[in-house]
């Protein structure tokens, strides 16, 4: 069988349905193959950026890893998709054409050395040099992306290797690593017990729930194992949907984006913290100051799959190395062992307060629409089988502190390991086909101008992606970090006027625009209630003007006047 021809079997048998691609001159043995393979759906994107994006989305929304394939002169192009997902722990495969081996150290146009581009921000950076070895190299390239701390592999191939010819006899799988996470471990029995004694023992525990336990799918363990012991749970922004946000024991999001100064508050008074799927990043922990760093008579117990993450950023007084479902399935049958419990905890009159707050800021009248009003509109709307991506900014921030997530599981997908703009689109396009349901994409003027293009993807294949685009005129984030930090905007952050109905025209895109509270849920209801995709124009204030629910914002607001949105 010839190499091209392998490679698709392979996927084949890894129960791949799409892969997000673009041909280049390299690839094109492999399309011409790809023509007798009707069961792997190609789609084709407009920038290699966003491809990768796709496969990111892709993989987040369900259980498989997602694969992208690009050309090698615009293999470097997908440089920011790809670091995001290493750094989020999202399982992910890249298949890289590239020149012969032949060709190589000749000055062949389209040539650079990938290997140290892709080695640092990849799990693995695999080059297959002959035919022969595409069957063993794909099947480590999965083994690798969805087992431990999940990420990216990056796979070239040279196209000389297109053509090579491969025995049949070595065209299996290992059927195991075509979901993730393929393989769970867990810690000790001895170990878990310590960390069961220290909840047993404390009278104000929390859990802080990351992206590990989405990517681990154990939000219902978490569910489970709260509710035995009675602990409150909260989640970083890109764990949000790891907890039923209307549960009593529900604190919401924690940290800078997202996090209130209910949950917050809750977090930095508790005596026991029980961090499960998180790195304790900056923006979870609004750089590790809820909780406070330094704090006596506390205690920390630490859950995730990665060594690098367990106690990085706080003393910590148990460390378990391990799955998170597979850890707290197991530590729960031990706690029911030995009779564990705990009473509830009283938070419900500072949760009442809460939720007071949230709806009189959302009652406030902004002099375009109040940002607060429109997340609870898409609380209010949007299915529960729909996914959400938002773009840092207005969208990301409102959603990820107001919006409460009914039903355990992967709501929202937010790109804050990294958080560059342009993702939410592409990520909806990677969503999408993996749900096969109606998307939101949730973005701003400021992400928009890098994914333009990828509309003209949207309508080519009919994807019921709902684009509500948060319009400020600005860089509106940037705005507000300005006046935090310098007491007045620097230039650079403003935009001329733009027609985004003529842009939703030229590709053939329904449009609509909103200017005021009023209209939010009629033109909402109405975009849901017609398939196929729509982008709606948000009109509203920079972050400058009606500030966010940023902790570290709060100050300087009050100096100028502007009103907090926490």
């Amino acid at each position: 069988m010839k190499g091209s021809d392998a490679i698709l079997e392979i996927l084949q048998k890894y129960s791949v349905s799409n892969v997000f691609g673009l041909i280049g001159e390299t690839s094109f043995p492999l399309y011409e193959s790809w023509e007798n393979y009707h069961n792997i759906k190609h789609i084709s994107g407009r920038d290699e950026r966003n491809l990768a994006i796709m496969a990111d989305g892709y993989s987040r929304a369900g259980d498989m890893p997602g694969i992208c394939e690009v050309p090698g002169v615009g293999a470097s192009y997908i440089l920011p998709g790809v670091i995001e997902a290493y750094n989020s722990g999202v399982p992910m495969i890249i298949f890289s054409s590239d020149i012969s081996t032949n060709s190589e150290k000749r000055n062949f146009l389209t040539e650079y050395d990938k290997s140290h581009l892709f080695s640092k921000i990849t799990k693995e950076y695999i080059s297959i040099n002959s035919a022969e070895e595409i069957p063993r190299l794909l099947r480590r390239a999965f083994r690798i992306a969805t087992t431990g701390r999940m990420g990216p592999v990056f796979v070239r191939f040279p196209m000389n290797v297109y053509s090579g010819e491969v025995s049949r006899e070595e065209l299996f799988a290992q059927e195991q690593f075509s979901h993730y996470p393929a393989l769970r471990t867990s810690p000790e029995d001895s170990v878990m017990k310590d960390a069961l004694k220290l909840l047993a023992r404390s009278s104000r525990p929390v859990m802080v729930c990351g992206q590990g336990v989405l990517l681990s799918h154990a939000q219902e363990e978490v569910m489970k194992f709260s509710e035995m012991l009675q602990i409150p749970v909260g989640t970083t922004i890109s764990g949000k949907g790891s907890y039923r946000e209307t549960s009593p024991l529900s604190i919401g999001v924690v940290g800078s984006r997202g996090g209130t100064k209910f949950s917050n508050g809750i977090l930095d008074s508790a005596d026991l913290i029980f961090f499960v799927g998180t790195n304790t990043d900056s923006a979870s922990t609004s750089e590790w100051k809820h909780p406070p760093f330094r704090l006596t008579n506390r205690g920390i117990i630490h859950l995730d799959i990665s060594e690098a993450e367990l106690g990085n950023n706080y003393a910590t007084d148990v460390f378990l190395y391990g799955d998170v479902k597979l850890t707290l399935s197991r530590m729960m049958k031990l706690a029911s062992e030995d009779h564990l419990g705990r009473k509830s905890p009283e938070i419900t009159s500072e949760k009442n307060n809460a939720e007071k707050l949230i709806s009189d800021l959302a009652a406030y009248n902004s002099t375009s629409v109040n940002p607060v009003h429109l997340v609870k509109s898409l609380e209010a709307i949007v299915p529960d089988s729909s996914i959400i991506t938002a773009d840092p900014g207005v969208g990301a921030i409102y959603s990820s502190a107001y919006f409460r997530v009914r039903k355990p599981g992967r709501k929202f997908i937010f790109n804050y390991s990294v958080g560059g703009l342009g993702f939410s689109l592409p990520a909806a396009i990677g969503a999408y086909f993996a749900k096969n349901t109606s998307t939101v994409c949730l973005t701003t003027d400021g992400s928009f101008g890098f994914f333009q293009g990828e509309l003209e993807t949207v309508r080519r294949y009919d994807a019921d992606i709902k684009i509500i685009l948060v319009n400020n005129g600005s860089f509106g984030w940037i705005r507000a970090t300005m006046v935090t930090q310098f007491d007045k905007v620097i230039s650079g952050t403003d935009f001329s006027e733009v027609d985004y109905s003529k842009i939703a025209s030229a590709h053939g895109i329904r449009y609509d625009r909103i200017e005021r509270d009023s209209e939010v849920a009629e033109k909402i209801s109405k975009a849901f209630a017609e398939e196929g995709p729509i982008l709606i124009e948000v009109i509203a204030e920079p972050e400058d003007r009606l500030v966010p629910p940023v902790p570290e914002w709060e100050q300087a607001a009050r100096k100028h006047g502007t009103k907090y949105m926490g």
